[in-house]
């Protein structure tokens, strides 16, 4: 036995699953909410049996409970496999790490050094007093540069260059993870010099990227000169890396996630100064974001630890798509999101420079997402104005038409209808309106996207109905009375087919448990994805779900034959052409045998 087959042996799929996700009994499987994008209707089945999970919403994508691990956590197979032997106190004997995860490891082990050597600079070397002062200047305490790794890019060109050569590390290896730049004429420089710099962790506390921060001039060495041309960004990033993707992080969440549990709220913040402060300040179940849009993987992230989204961002969200994207995101994972508008100051850290009581009352007024909306297009403009009504509505309209709940869409309609002093149905008619412009061809766009052939999604129909039969050996040999494995397209379901009518001839009846360990990893993807298939609508009819597999394989067979039809109708064709009638007779031969064939299927 393998080492991993030896940790997933000691897990039951379902236990370990429902610690991540809500799971109810669906039939001999397990049904819940996928935790890996937004939905509202359950298409995550878990099977006990299969040991086993597949995503039958967007994702299309499943597995077993390492590949579940894996995507949870957003980690790589050595990872997964290191946390759950230890988990389970399985010793690994043996196991060679392939070439992309030895890559992230390297980089991982870089930009932790890097990390250490910016902080090294900031806290103990002259290097960093203007960097010092800084920090001072903007009220953050000792203990928080300790706490979260702050540190100083020296004014240098190679410094950080050099150090890492020093420690062993590659030429390739320190470029792949964007600490340095190759220049037109080959040579390397730091991308991070006469910075602040920000130590950007992923939620398992992995140093993944940096963001560093332009000095400005110093009020306490008595204006200075800034270390940077005013044409530069006050904020550069590391690019993305194997390990660093910009819409996957949220900034402090590696040390405010029990905060956040526990308090079943996160607070969302722009960029690291007002993470700082409010983390400071003693509100800690807080994160930052770059910029003022969130992520679907940063939602789905905040997902596992609380459904209670405050945003703390720019105020101006009618003007913003990217934020009424991010707000979408939240609503569509089924977040409660809420807005808080500060008491003083334009952002979290001025406020809390006024007065640390101010942030915390702001937090704690709080308001639902479209009352502030509708409360802030009421106060860019005049309702009792024909023009300023339109502005308005123009505002609260794509916003309102989002509105799953009606309970909640007709407290909304009423209070904007009476606001605006308009009817009810002017501002049902202006969503509908909205609706049938915006949303739905966007919503036929995705739909359109997401679908497989005709022949796939019967083939894969087929397949579900056979493996949860009541009898799959008479199911199939039922069914493969109509058609063959040659009918079918799909090379997995061939393979299945063929498994299954190998193992059915020896064993006479079908246990999954024993056929578990002849699936092999390469049809475990379409195996899962039948066997879990939701038929609870039909299933519970055992003459129902028979005659729904006659008929399934009546219709692959015709579709089969349609195919060998129209290959010999081109074949008559090419043999007609070329002069070989006793070709073309031949194949008109065959094309009337499989007419008759299709005929009978068709009857």
């Amino acid at each position: 036995m393998t080492d991993v087959e030896l940790i997933k042996s000691k897990i039951d799929i379902v236990t370990f699953i429902s610690d991540y996700v809500l799971l109810k009994k669906a039939g001999r499987s397990f049904k819940g909410l996928c935790p890996f994008h937004s939905e509202k209707t359950p298409s995550f089945i878990v099977s006990p049996e299969r040991q086993s999970w597949h995503c039958f919403g967007a994702c299309a994508t499943g597995g077993d409970v390492m590949t579940f691990y894996e995507k949870w956590e957003g980690i790589d197979f050595l990872d997964a496999l290191k946390s759950l032997a230890e988990r389970t106190g399985v010793v690994l004997q043996k196991y060679t790490a392939s070439s992309e995860i030895e890559q992230k490891e390297k980089i991982f082990s870089i930009n932790r050094l890097a990390s250490d050597y910016f902080h090294y600079l900031l806290t103990k070397h002259r290097f960093g007093e203007k960097a010092r002062q800084y920090l001072k200047e903007r009220g953050i305490r000792d203990e928080i540069t300790e706490n979260f790794s702050l540190g100083y890019a020296a004014e240098s060109w190679n410094s950080l260059h050099k150090f890492l050569l020093k420690k062993g590390f590659s030429q390739k290896d320190i470029h792949d993870s964007g600490l340095v730049i190759r220049s037109d004429k080959g040579s390397y420089y730091d991308r991070f010099r006469g910075r602040l710099m920000f130590t950007l962790n992923d939620h398992r506390g992995r140093t993944a990227g940096f963001s560093g921060r332009k000095l400005p001039a110093l009020r306490s060495l008595g204006g200075g000169v800034p270390p940077h041309s005013e044409k530069e960004a006050k904020y550069i990033n590391t690019p993305e890396t194997p390990v660093y993707i910009k819409g996957n992080v949220l900034y402090g969440l590696d040390k405010t996630r029990e905060m956040i549990k526990k308090k079943q709220q996160a607070i969302v913040v722009e960029g690291e100064f007002d993470f700082l402060a409010s983390f400071q300040s003693g509100v800690t179940n807080v994160v930052a974001i770059k910029g003022s849009a969130l992520t679907e993987n940063q939602v789905l992230l905040l997902k596992r630890f609380t459904e209670n989204i405050l945003l703390s961002l720019d105020s101006d969200f009618a003007g913003n798509e990217a934020a009424k994207r991010g707000i979408d995101i939240a609503e569509n994972a089924g977040m409660t999101v809420k807005i808080v508008e500060l008491l003083e100051g334009k952002d979290p850290a001025e406020c809390i420079s006024k007065g640390e009581h101010f942030w915390k009352k702001s937090i704690e007024q709080a308001v639902p997402i479209y009352d502030f909306v509708i409360a802030q297009a009421f106060r860019k403009h005049d309702s009792k104005e024909v023009n300023g009504k339109r502005k308005i509505s123009d505002e609260i309209i794509p916003f309102l038409a989002k509105i799953q709940n009606p309970i909640v869409l007709s407290h909304y309609i009423k209070k904007c209808a009476g606001e605006l002093e308009v009817t009810e149905e002017s501002i049902e008619s202006a969503m509908d309106k909205f609706r049938k412009i915006k949303v739905l061809p966007q919503t036929l766009r995705e739909e359109t996207s997401l679908k497989r052939s005709r022949q796939e999604r019967l083939e894969d129909h087929f397949l579900a109905l056979l493996l949860q039969s009541e009898k799959v050996h008479q199911a199939l040999e039922s069914s493969l009375a109509i058609v063959s494995t040659d009918d079918f397209r799909e090379p997995a379901v061939k393979i299945i087919l063929s498994l299954l009518q190998k193992y059915l001839g020896e064993k006479k009846k079908f246990k999954i448990e024993e056929l578990n360990k002849f699936i092999t990893p390469e049809m475990a993807p379409v195996f899962d994805r039948a066997y879990l298939a939701d038929l609870s609508s039909i299933s519970d009819d055992k003459n129902v779900l028979e005659k729904e597999l006659i008929k399934t394989a009546k219709l692959i067979k015709a579709m089969s034959l349609r195919g060998i039809i129209n290959d010999l109708s081109t074949k008559i064709k090419v043999s007609e052409k070329e002069g070989r009638p006793e070709d073309a007779e031949k194949y008109g031969g065959q094309v009337m045998e499989k007419l008759l064939l299709l005929k009978e299927v068709e009857n």
